[in-house]
């Protein structure tokens, strides 16, 4: 996860949720205006970074991208799911565990 959080706030919110894996701080905001990713059409609040949600291949290529604020362009549970089946279907083809 990458957020415009402090470091501190970011540690404080992965203990709580218990996550395992890596919050990394983009409080300078460099990695929002490298990708150019910030919302300007709010002059009071913005510019603000858009939330985006990537599902990488192991080799770190993007395989999926969402974005967009609150349920309009997250992914869903099930999308996720589907995203993480055709990784894995391109990554080991001959694993058959279908149900779906």
């Amino acid at each position: 996860m990458v957020s415009v959080d402090p470091p501190r706030v970011l540690e404080a919110f992965k203990a709580g949720l218990g996550a395992r894996f890596p919050f990394l701080s983009d409080e300078d905001r460099a990695v929002t205006n490298e990708l150019g990713i910030a919302e300007h059409t709010d002059p009071r609040h913005g510019p603000l970074p858009v939330p985006f949600t990537f599902a990488l291949l192991p080799d770190l290529t993007i395989s999926h991208i969402w974005n967009g604020w609150y349920f309009v362009g997250r992914p869903t549970p099930e999308e996720l799911r589907r995203a993480a089946r055709e990784i894995t279907d391109r990554v080991v083809p001959d694993l058959d565990f279908r149900g779906d």
